[in-house]
């Protein structure tokens, strides 16, 4: 399970073999969500506001990357890194 950021203390994710839309997972304590990488809502889960805002400017900022991420994490290409805060 490849962590690709940690934002605000939230770990971003992305899972090798996961299930369409594209998305991403944020941890944070005890609390799981997942995000969509188009859109930026939250598909499941919850997280706290202030850390959902945190990932969501995140990634405005990244989206473009953390969706080419995803791609290759899918295809098994990832060779590892994070992309910076």
């Amino acid at each position: 399970m490849p962590t690709i950021a940690i934002v605000a203390g939230v770990r971003i994710i992305i899972y090798p073999k996961d299930h369409l839309p594209p998305h991403l997972h944020a941890r944070f304590a005890e609390y799981e969500a997942m995000i969509s990488i188009v859109t930026g809502d939250v598909l499941e889960g919850l997280l706290p506001r202030a850390k959902v805002k945190a990932v969501q400017d995140w990634l405005t900022a990244h989206r473009e990357q953390v969706a080419y991420v995803w791609q290759e994490i899918r295809a098994l290409r990832y060779q590892g890194g994070r992309i910076d805060e």
